[in-house]
């Protein structure tokens, strides 16, 4: 069995409700979503269960906030209702209200019967390491729920490279490394947080962002935690979408072992062949039987209780 973890349903109403709130900064249609087309990519690489999200939701953080994320979370929740066997789903919650944004994360979770959440490396323009959000982190520790984070551009990105090639992992490695330095473990040390795309950089930089504990030079901000942020990062899960290179798979197992990485293909249309290419290099790895497995759904089944 392999249950993807990373897997987007763009529905063209939300990139039409996007670009009507939002004209200044347009989305491109990204092909709809039809679930039997979908059914036939899954098939054909063998995976048995997607775990739908959108990050699309987070561009924006503002009073249409809960109006898209419910819509969005509708959208899943019927795709669910469509195929329960092979469609699962990560709730979107609005951050421009903590009221709101718990209330959303309940509906998701308790009467659209999703199993996890999904959040953005930033959710416009802001970290999730602040104070703001401890309410939210809160809730879904005490619920010992999934948070899956998908990377989204910096804020105030401007350059000539296109963020997704770069930018997207250095900002889910600031945003987690922001994280760390929170103590948001030490508050919370059982909660279950997922880095998409192995994690950005943190599995070949975690000793490096050790040195703002090392050295008192660097300022008390990274002294509040009382263990260095490496031994904290331990706790992550890593999905493998986009990580097609064995060095930077085996950083990851290094520093968090198989038990912790889980399979994600970053799949959202036909036209794309990241499903092929990351079961393609899973394939080439020399992993024993038990290792494959536990990447493909044991680690998953225990995470996500399915």
């Amino acid at each position: 069995m392999r249950i993807d973890f990373h897997a987007h349903e763009f529905p063209e109403f939300l990139t039409k409700k996007l670009n009507e709130y939002y004209p200044e900064n347009p989305r491109p249609g990204l092909g709809g979503w039809d679930v039997g087309k979908r059914l036939e990519e899954m098939d054909q690489a063998g995976v048995d269960i997607e775990i739908l999200s959108s990050p699309f939701v987070y561009g924006h953080v503002d009073e249409h906030s809960p109006e898209i994320c419910r819509l969005m979370n509708d959208a899943i929740a019927e795709s669910i209702r469509v195929e329960p066997e092979r469609f699962k789903g990560f709730a979107h919650v609005p951050f421009n209200d903590m009221d709101a944004c718990l209330a959303e994360l309940r509906r998701a979770l308790d009467e659209l019967g999703f199993i996890g959440v999904m959040v953005n490396s930033n959710v416009g323009g802001r970290y999730l390491h602040t104070e703001e959000f401890l309410p939210f982190w809160e809730e879904v520790a005490r619920r010992g729920v999934p948070v899956f984070m998908h990377p989204t551009d910096p804020p105030n990105y401007q350059d000539d490279e296109s963020p997704i090639l770069l930018a997207y992992e250095f900002d889910t490695t600031l945003s987690a490394t922001k994280l760390l330095y929170s103590g948001l473990y030490e508050k919370f040390p059982e909660l279950l947080l997922i880095l998409s795309h192995m994690g950005g950089a943190i599995p070949y930089l975690a000793k490096r962002i050790d040195v703002g504990y090392d050295f008192p030079t660097f300022g008390e901000k990274y002294r509040r935690i009382p263990r260095p942020p490496s031994e904290y990062a331990r706790k992550f899960y890593f999905e493998t979408g986009l990580c097609w290179y064995k060095p930077s798979f085996e950083c990851a197992v290094q520093l968090v072992g198989f038990d912790q990485i889980v399979y994600g293909t970053d799949n959202f249309s036909p036209q794309v062949p990241f499903m092929r290419w990351t079961n393609e290099f899973l394939d080439s790895l020399d992993l024993s039987p038990i290792e494959r497995e536990k990447i493909y759904c044991r680690n998953a089944e225990r995470l996500l209780r399915i």
